[in-house]
């Protein structure tokens, strides 16, 4: 049955880029997407600009919990796919749906009951707080929408498939460009709504593509096995998702959590250089969008070889994404290092949060190399199963490293921004390692 399955028979090479290119496409719209909210928010005022990015760690609660849920019941597809089991694959896409739609709720209460403490933390006040809110508090009530839009993307990704999704970001992004403006300043009947029409405009893009994508993953192959007991919840199923995706979800969180503590130490050199970091973390994710197709990839192939024993697929999927990674990372540092006036310039005109900006994205750049060390290794640890280590070491990198580093260099010493940056950098490089490391430690050769 295996033999039959091209995931297990086909080019290693040409279904990394089969199966990533979409999705780095697709990421690459999203993050275009994040830049147009940015780019209008910069037309509003300055203070736009900071509430994206005080939102920021929180907006990441919901991708982070949405894209490990997803990244777990991916997982256990594609092992079962690998094996020939395709009803179990089907009940655990039906699990998956079940789960998410009951945890969106959870994650919609706390995140609108935490944001006003967030903030204040992040250091807004008085009528900050209330504008901040107006921003996030739309996005959190449509949680259900973006968790599953995550959850049919991975129903689909772990059959290969991933062009749905690619289209739907697409479209996205040029729905954002026309609902953007439309909901900030009004017309056509609406009232302008400043801040909060970037929020509503989001709420309800992710609802048009969480129908969207429902529809194309029914029609797809795994559903043919489906019938609807399978959405019952299912105690045992769901705790199988639940260890294979919490870790991921956790893993993702931390880069809320780390986005919150490195807003935290930012924020007491200004508002001008939370604006920069805002603008210079958006592009930063905007650049190593392609290590996303191939962390998609590689958990996929990894996973179904993984379910039909054939370690050799495995290396060679790592190895091959592995060397895609690093050439196209080395390349965009090039390409980022000595564009970073022009990068951050097209979204501010203000001469200190460009020069905290142009400082950030430069330093980054110099760490760019090391970023497929981490994505790919994490992706090919999940494809056989071992999701705790991943979230360790992005834990380690994201929250406890920086916690202690920048409460040394910042509170203690005084130190600047300058430390800040270098910080973020080297721990990026040190955790890449040991992401490497660990495959080929734990995963097997035969």
């Amino acid at each position: 049955m295996n033999n039959g399955n091209p995931l297990i028979s086909g080019s290693v090479p040409k279904l990394i880029r089969k199966i990533g290119l979409p999705v780095a496409i697709g990421v690459l719209f999203s993050n275009l997407y994040q830049l147009v909210d940015t780019f209008y928010a910069g037309l509003l005022s300055k203070e736009a600009l900071a509430a994206l990015a005080l939102s920021f760690p929180l907006y990441f609660i919901i991708i982070g919990l949405a894209s490990g849920l997803g990244t777990g019941a991916s997982a256990l597809i594609g092992n079962a796919l690998g094996a020939g089991e395709a009803e179990e694959a089907a009940h655990v896409a039906a699990q998956g749906i079940t789960l998410t739609s009951l945890l969106s709720l959870f994650t919609a209460s706390i995140g609108i009951a935490a944001a006003p403490s967030v903030f204040r933390i992040l250091g807004a006040e008085g009528e900050a707080i209330q504008y901040n809110l107006s921003y996030i508090e739309p996005i959190f009530q449509a949680t259900l929408f973006f968790n599953l839009v995550f959850m049919f993307h991975a129903v689909l990704s772990a059959q290969g498939e991933t062009r749905p999704y690619r289209n739907l970001v697409i479209l996205s992004f040029l729905l954002n460009i026309v609902l953007d403006p439309w909901f900030i300043y009004g017309g056509f009947g609406l009232p302008a709504m400043g801040i909060a029409g970037v929020g509503i405009a989001t709420a309800l893009i992710h609802a048009i593509g969480a129908l969207y994508l429902a529809v194309v993953a029914w029609r797809s192959h795994l559903f043919r096995s489906f019938r609807i007991a399978m959405l019952l919840p299912d105690l045992a199923r769901m705790s199988g998702i639940m260890r294979q995706g919490l870790p991921p979800a956790l893993d993702l969180s931390t880069v809320s959590i780390g986005g919150f503590l490195v807003t935290y130490f930012v924020s007491r050199f200004g508002i001008d250089a939370v604006a920069a970091y805002g603008i210079a973390s958006r592009l930063d994710g905007l650049i190593w969008i392609p290590l996303v197709g191939l962390d998609v990839a590689t958990l996929v192939l990894v996973a179904q070889s993984n379910g039909a024993r054939r370690f050799d697929r495995m290396w060679q999927t790592f190895n091959t994404a592995l060397r895609y990674g690093l050439v196209l990372m080395t390349v965009s540092g090039i390409i980022v290092f000595v564009f970073a006036y022009e990068l951050i310039g097209f979204f501010s005109d203000e001469p200190a949060i460009i020069e905290i900006g142009v400082v950030y994205i430069r330093i980054s750049a110099l760490g760019l190399w090391s970023k497929p060390l981490g994505f790919i290794g994490f992706a090919a640890l999940r494809g056989i199963k071992r999701p705790l280590l991943p979230m360790v070491i992005s834990m380690t990198r994201m929250i406890l490293l920086p916690a202690i580093a920048l409460y040394v260099l910042v509170t203690l010493m005084g130190a600047g921004l300058l430390s800040i940056w270098w910080t973020i950098m080297w721990i990026t490089v040190g955790t890449g390692l040991v992401a490497w490391y660990a495959v080929h430690r734990l995963m097997p050769r035969g």
